[in-house]
């Protein structure tokens, strides 16, 4: 049943028909059975998000463009044009990438949401916030993939589709662990701050 929902959506090609219900799948459709399951389940990406990646893949797209669309999935992009505020914050955000030697491509959702956030930053919290402020969050990301690519010598050194699957795989599941350990250690310091502010008893 799961090799039929995913053949319907077109996130798995069709194997090799040996009877009017019957097909041979091999270790390419297993693979690809996987991914996309991890995807659902582990990434808890939508259909329409996992779609977009492997059809980068069936399309034979080069790794940079298939890294793309999977970080154009990573999250929702917000509706709507931007606002002034937003469009004054989109050059800083540019500047600063090309600074970082970070991609700038117009449809990326991580730009946007980049472009997003500083405008919000500065009308919500911080008025005035410089962009170069987020320079600290720049290097931690960049510590960590370094540390990621360390760890794993070779891990592309295999046939091409391959080594697209382990990189959008990579990029997907460590995701919400940056997520997850930004968001305990904030739990972390809101709860230290208020003991302080109880005082001893």
């Amino acid at each position: 049943a799961t090799l039929k929902f995913y053949l319907r959506e077109g996130l798995l090609q069709a194997g090799a028909l040996t009877a009017p219900n019957q097909a041979d799948y091999g270790e390419t459709h297993l693979r690809r059975a996987k991914l996309v399951r991890t995807l659902r389940e582990v990434a808890h990406l939508s259909i329409a998000q996992i779609a977009a990646i492997t059809g980068a893949l069936d399309r034979g797209e080069d790794l940079y463009a298939v890294m793309g669309a999977t970080v154009d999935s990573l999250g929702e992009r917000q509706p709507g044009a931007w606002t002034p505020e937003q469009h004054l914050a989109a050059p800083e955000i540019d500047r600063l990438l090309e600074a970082l030697d970070l991609p700038t491509r117009e449809e990326s959702l991580a730009r946007d949401q980049l472009i997003r956030s500083l405008a919000a930053i500065r009308e919500m919290l911080f008025p005035g916030f410089p962009v170069e402020s987020l320079v600290l969050y720049a290097r931690a990301a960049a510590d960590i993939v370094d540390a990621q690519v360390r760890a794993t010598p070779g891990m592309f050194d295999v046939e091409p589709e391959l080594a697209l699957d382990r990189s959008v795989l990579a990029l997907t599941l460590f995701e919400p662990v940056l997520l997850a350990f930004r968001r305990l250690n904030h739990e972390k310091l809101v709860a230290s701050r208020l003991e302080g502010a109880a005082g001893p008893d």
